[in-house]
């Protein structure tokens, strides 16, 4: 077990830019925790998230600033929410989702795997920054679909797109 209490100020943790338009800083690693969860700070640009997917970790997301639209599939249809600073979704092991960023700023949330999870596809698939908002020079928007051969590498599984889910 480790042995110690993780702390990070707020400008503080690794901070990658993942697929173009989420800024992810990890907050705790599972390997601080002895993999009990991980915490990551996201920044989303307007629009952007991942596909609908599904892992075998729990997942907790609390948006601190902005808005995001979130779906889930529940009994077999598409159900979308949408959720301002304060609101919490907890997306259990298996169930597909996705979130976006409904607004035309950027917005950010708190998000908690349980156990660890994600955070080596991070290191390989993402571009590590400075700070929020950093794009290094001559970077190209990476293809969805190379994100979506790489993801089952790291425990994602992309889902079939369904009648109004976004990409």
């Amino acid at each position: 077990m480790t042995e110690g209490v993780v702390f990070r100020r707020p400008d503080e943790g690794k901070t990658w830019l993942v697929g173009g338009g989420d800024y992810v800083t990890m907050k705790t690693r599972g390997s601080e925790v002895d993999e009990q969860f991980c915490s990551l700070e996201v920044v989303s640009t307007p629009g952007f998230g991942p596909p609908l997917h599904t892992h075998v970790w729990a997942e907790f997301f609390y948006v601190l600033e902005g808005e995001y639209e979130f779906q889930r599939v529940v009994d077999g249809e598409v159900e979308t929410i949408l959720g301002g600073p304060g609101a919490t979704l907890s997306v259990p092991s298996a169930v597909p989702h996705t979130f976006r960023n409904a607004t035309s700023g950027t917005a950010r949330m708190l998000i908690v795997h349980s156990p660890a999870g994600l955070e080596d596809f991070f290191e390989a698939y993402g571009v590590v920054v400075e700070h929020v908002g950093d794009v290094p020079e001559g970077l190209e928007r990476p293809d969805p679909a190379t994100m979506g051969e790489i993801l089952p590498r790291y425990g994602v599984h992309v889902v079939a797109e369904l009648a109004g889910t976004h990409a």
